[in-house]
């Protein structure tokens, strides 16, 4: 979650949302304290030392009880440490004695978001557009809104404001994308996803999403190269390893499939997934006494997962081990994995 930081004093670091200079009307002293130890807070924020940051907004607000910024400024240290009531109680403060400004409304709209309070988010997004209408970040996350809903069309829509009012914002045509993608505009998402990588090739996660589409479309080599140039940048990226595993295995090289698979076992001996993608991998194979063992590790990470079940009743099926592979497929077929209908029927129940 990206969150801003309201600049009071002239000679504090910026941040995102740099705020014109206020003078306040104290004593020299106290003024003078009030700026110390808010510009400090402000330099523990850069530093994500958030409750040393909440300890010097805490001295400023007592020199300055009615300053608007400062009561902003710990909502945003109390929102990092997941304080979530007491970062509500200052941002409304700071909206009580300054209710002209958007952003107090869309850092409370991040609040309710760590709430899982949607509805009251959508509130405070919708009061934030209502006094800026070109605030990208709030549409953008009015798009993360409906996405999180469903509501695919809305969020695209949301997206679509977003990139308008603000046509470098690499996250917006990321979403943009995968929503797309939701709609299986498979195009479309791939041109998102190369724009947002235009705009910050930094970004790893964007290969990596970059990739998966071209997976459903099947095509593997655009897709392997995505999620090598992934890696590339970030070697510890064990799900684009796994995916780009995933892509070899579908294209049919198997010797490279296993080897990232591999890979990611060795560095997460726990991640189900490649455990249960090896499984694959050895049924292909035909190793079948691998296959069972490499499954049956996924179940002992992840009890739900019916891909395993369904990889571990083949395996058992072919091992001569019948009444195990029913039982199997049976819990797979629980768990949602449909394909298995297809041959249980006959299989099990004869």
């Amino acid at each position: 979650m990206r969150v801003f930081l309201f600049i009071f004093f002239i000679f504090s670091i910026q941040g995102l949302c740099a705020q014109d200079t206020v003078k306040v009307a104290l004593e020299p002293e106290s003024e003078l304290q009030a700026e110390q130890n808010y510009n400090l807070g402000i330099e523990a924020m850069q530093k994500q030392e958030y409750q040393l940051a909440l300890t010097l907004f805490s001295k400023c607000l007592l020199a300055k009880p009615a300053f608007d910024k400062g009561y902003a400024n710990r909502a945003i240290a109390f929102t990092q440490l997941k304080k979530y009531p007491e970062a509500l109680s200052d941002i409304n403060s700071a909206i009580y004695y300054n209710p002209d400004n958007p952003e107090y409304f869309f850092n409370k709209s991040l609040i309710f978001w760590g709430m899982n309070a949607k509805d009251s988010q959508l509130v405070a997004l919708d009061q934030c557009i209502k006094m800026n209408r070109e605030h990208a970040e709030a549409y953008y996350y009015k798009g993360l809104y409906f996405f999180d809903r469903n509501e695919i069309e809305k969020a695209i829509e949301q997206y679509n404001l977003a990139i308008t009012h603000k046509p470098g914002y690499c996250y917006a045509y990321n979403d943009r994308a995968s929503a797309k993608r939701n709609l299986k505009q498979y195009e479309a998402a791939i041109k998102d996803y190369q724009k947002a990588l235009e705009l910050d090739s930094t970004q790893v996660f964007i290969y990596n999403n970059l990739g998966s589409v071209f997976r459903i479309t099947k095509n593997y080599s655009m897709a392997i190269e995505a999620y090598s140039k992934a890696l590339v940048k970030n070697p510890d990226y064990l799900l684009a390893l796994n995916n780009r595993g995933a892509a070899y295995m579908e294209n049919n090289n198997l010797e490279a499939a296993k080897a990232d698979f591999e890979l990611v076992v060795k560095n997460d001996p726990r991640n189900f997934s490649a455990l249960n993608n090896l499984a694959s991998v050895e049924i292909k194979n035909k190793d079948f006494k691998k296959a069972k063992e490499y499954a049956s590790r996924s179940i002992e990470v992840n009890a739900r997962n019916g891909a395993a079940y369904y990889n571990r009743g083949i395996a058992r099926q072919m091992l001569r081990e019948e009444q195990g592979s029913c039982e199997d497929w049976e819990r797979a077929l629980e768990l949602g994995v449909s394909i298995v209908k297809t041959f249980i029927q006959p299989t099990c129940h004869e």
